[in-house]
């Protein structure tokens, strides 16, 4: 799988399946009430997610607002930036080009990967895609590994047996840190 975990921890590939979600997030946390409650998963070495826009996510009426759609790319991307550095991650920069509405009500389709990787930083893409394929925005970030505070984070996770545990991508201490 192109995005495994290397480096200081040893090389796991991490099978296909719905990623943890947790209880605060903005994208999926299942506690969050104004949250999208959305969940990514790995699939094929990338970290998918699949949304119908909402009239709430206008802009301007009828175009889903652009930093809205930054938020999803970020989602994906720092999932992908985790799942290769068996770390909890963060961004430290993101950019977006925004290359066609998006219109409220449409399905559409944002994957993230990583364009490369080192022990203090990743490289990751995404991009956003409607119903027919056509890409609506791309994204380049680079993510950092937490060095604090990420014991509260990982406490952050539910776990549920329809998920890949946090463990599993983590390492079976939680060691969030390094």
């Amino acid at each position: 799988m192109s995005i495994s975990g290397k480096g200081a921890r040893e090389q796991v590939e991490l099978r296909d399946g719905t990623l943890p979600w947790t209880r605060s997030c903005y994208v999926c946390g299942v506690d969050n009430p104004r949250g999208l409650h959305l969940r990514s998963r790995l699939e094929g070495g990338r970290v998918v997610l699949e949304y119908t826009t909402r009239s709430e996510d206008a802009g301007y009426a009828g175009i889903v607002h652009g930093g809205l759609l930054a938020t999803l790319l970020d989602e994906v991307m720092t999932w992908a930036a985790i799942v290769r550095q068996r770390r909890l991650c963060v961004a430290g920069e993101m950019s977006i080009r925004l290359k066609a509405p998006v219109p409220t009500g449409e399905k559409i389709r944002v994957e993230g990967f990583v364009v490369r990787g080192g022990k203090r930083l990743v490289v990751t893409g995404g991009r956003v895609t409607n119903a027919d394929g056509r890409v609506a925005a791309e994204a380049e970030g680079k993510y950092v590994p937490m060095s604090e505070g990420g014991e509260y984070c990982f406490s952050d996770f539910v776990r549920d047996p329809a998920a890949l545990a946090p463990e599993e991508i983590l390492g079976e201490d939680g060691d969030v840190n390094g």
